[in-house]
């Protein structure tokens, strides 16, 4: 009798602390603080970080000294996770990327400091992969190229400020044009076509007066 009720009570105090012991652990987990840190250059940093292993987690804020936003963004478990917007010192967009657990992935656009946009394309598993598209400051497309793996490969088109388009051709492995490439003057005239084998190109057919 006395060893049946030894054991009842051991399972009840089991019982009784084990989720409360997983609450208080959980609490512990989730505790943070608000850190406030202003680095050499003057630049103010604020995050917030759990207490038990100081990894940050939450918004997190940089600021010039005078005041003015330089990044914002949000860690989750130390790491960046979800958009990241850096700014020019006027307070415009300079870059808008986007993280998955530390990673870059989705869109990415970078900005001048008139607001036009500058390059577009997309991350992959942390790599530069698909058709990424640089603009001039007017905002015409400047150029358009393919990557694979954080690499030039595939397709590429270069155009004139006025829209004409300037080159096309194929890049492998890196800026290294491989295969046709077509030249155009401002006009969109074409004028030169080359034949390429790794960056090593050869003219095999040229308008006449063709500078």
């Amino acid at each position: 009798m006395l060893k049946y009720l030894f054991w009842s009570i051991a399972l009840l105090s089991l019982a009784s602390c084990g989720p409360r012991q997983e609450s208080e652990d959980a609490k512990a987990e989730a505790a943070v603080e608000k850190m406030e840190i202003t680095d050499p250059s003057g630049n103010v940093e604020r995050f917030s970080r759990r207490v038990s292993d100081y990894a940050r987690h939450g918004a997190y804020t940089k600021t010039a000294p005078d005041g003015h936003l330089l990044e914002s963004s949000y860690f989750l478990n130390d790491s960046l996770d979800g958009q990241r917007v850096l700014y020019y010192a006027t307070g415009d967009t300079q870059i808008v990327e986007t993280y998955q657990h530390g990673y870059f992935v989705g869109p990415y656009r970078a900005y001048y400091q008139n607001g036009q946009i500058e390059l577009s394309g997309q991350y992959v598993a942390n790599v530069m992969d698909g058709e990424w598209r640089r603009y001039y400051e007017s905002g015409s497309l400047m150029e358009i190229v393919n990557f694979q793996d954080n690499t030039e490969n595939g397709p590429f088109q270069e155009f004139y400020e006025n829209g004409k388009p300037k080159a096309e051709g194929n890049y492998k492995d890196g800026d290294n044009e491989n295969g046709l490439l077509k030249l155009y003057d401002e006009s969109g005239e074409l004028i030169r076509t080359m034949n390429c084998v790794n960056g090593v190109c050869r003219t095999v057919w040229e308008k006449e007066g063709a500078k």
